[in-house]
């Protein structure tokens, strides 16, 4: 399919792709940071561009830029819904699950945030747009009808299974999924099939590059790297009941070596830290930037449904087990790990413990098919898509004709 789109610049070769030599190619990347993996996804694809020294990338956090009541704050809301009233998230999630809704919404923002948005895409100038959260869709591409700008919207959708109607808003030129299910969702939505192209999630290069065993992790990490060891984390906001599923760990599996990241959540870190003392084989993180490192060290990975995580997860090979959803959007996740042997659901830390010493107990009982899952490169297939689409863009208009010669080398 990708082909079909893009013919005569996706057959070029890695040489003859766009390589900017007058100028710097400027992408700006529009997330919203409601919890950590749409930053997560944008950061793994800018990771991938970087092979291109002319490509300059940034990352705008494009609702706070609304200054729009509620959109400013979406972090901050997200946050304290995740941690104490999931049951808000979802019911965002069900009253806006609607095409026609999302219009509705996108039109008001527009146009009470029209200015602010305006001055975003000004400050930026950017050659092209990747939106890496549902909710910027229709804002860019109302800011690029009203300002007849040319450059190129490309939504990366970060959702696996359970697919938002904003993420099918009408007005990218080119919707990039991480599963075949996220593509069905779009068709079903109204996204016409020649506009979505299956890429694979985005998970950062450090992660399938990652060149060190776990005993050198741990020595790396400090830590005993001869105890089965298993990762403990809430994401990015250190969402679910992580203080229950330390306590049942520490009491049940009590051989075992245990990483409980928390995140943001500061009090969790506190309390955790606090009670850890009696128990050496505990180790407690806040927000990390080395979770390849963290990950390599481990044996199994416990983890809510968030889709970085898990992918994360997938792309080393580690054993996954997925706790529950937080927020309806991620309910999809725990049947597409389980459907495709990627790991087991346990919604209690009974259940996981229970799991955690079969496996530990069991040399074969870990060992789960990963078929092609693992193998996809979404990061470095977006990457190259972004690099086509603005090809596209520059090749379709006619004003930038003059300057082909010197953006294209071996054209």
């Amino acid at each position: 399919m990708k082909e079909k789109i893009f013919a005569g610049i996706i057959g070029k070769s890695d040489n003859e792709r766009c390589l900017m030599v007058s100028k710097p190619t400027k992408i700006m990347f529009a997330i919203s940071d409601t919890g950590g993996g749409h930053r997560s996804a944008a950061a793994s694809i800018i990771a991938a561009l970087d092979k291109e020294p002319s490509i300059q990338s940034t990352i705008v956090d494009f609702l706070r830029t609304t200054n729009f009541p509620g959109l400013r704050k979406a972090p901050e809301i997200y946050d304290y819904c995740s941690k104490n009233h999931v049951w808000l998230n979802n019911l965002f999630f069900k009253k806006t699950n609607s095409i026609n809704r999302i219009k509705a919404l996108t039109r008001i923002v527009y146009f009470q945030s029209r200015c602010s948005i305006k001055q975003a895409i000004a400050n930026s100038k950017p050659d092209a747009v990747v939106a890496v959260h549902p909710l910027v869709i229709g804002l860019l591409h109302q800011t690029r009808k009203a300002s007849c700008g040319t450059w190129p919207i490309i939504a990366v959708v970060t959702d696996l299974v359970t697919i938002h109607a904003s993420w099918a808003t009408p007005g990218a030129d080119v919707y990039l999924v991480p599963t075949q299910d996220a593509f069905q969702s779009l068709i079903q939505y109204g996204i016409p099939y020649s506009q979505i192209i299956y890429t694979g999630f985005p998970v950062h290069p450090k992660f399938r590059d990652f060149p060190i065993s776990k005993q050198q992790a741990c020595g790396e990490l400090g830590i005993k790297n001869d105890a089965f060891t298993v990762l403990l984390t809430g994401g990015g906001v250190g969402a679910g009941n992580m203080r229950d599923w330390v306590h049942t760990l520490k009491a049940q599996c009590p051989d075992k070596q245990i990483l409980a990241i928390t995140g943001n959540n500061k009090e969790l870190y506190n309390e955790l830290k606090k009670s850890n003392s009696p128990f050496d084989g505990l180790h407690v993180y806040g927000f990390v930037d080395n979770m390849e490192k963290l990950m390599a060290a481990s044996d199994v990975i416990v983890s809510k449904a968030g889709p970085g995580t898990l992918m994360e997860g997938v792309t080393m090979k580690k054993t996954l087990i997925v706790t529950e959803a937080v927020g309806i959007q991620e309910t999809g996740n725990i049947d597409f790990i389980t459907k495709n042997q990627l790991g087991y659901h346990c919604p209690t830390p009974k259940e996981a413990c229970k799991r955690i010493n079969q496996i530990a107990n069991s040399a074969s009982y870990g060992n789960l098919t990963y078929k092609d899952v693992s193998a996809i490169n979404g990061s470095q297939n977006i990457a190259d898509i972004i690099l086509d689409t603005m090809n596209a863009a520059i090749a379709a208009n006619p004003s930038m004709q003059s300057h082909e010669k010197q953006i294209f080398i071996g054209a």
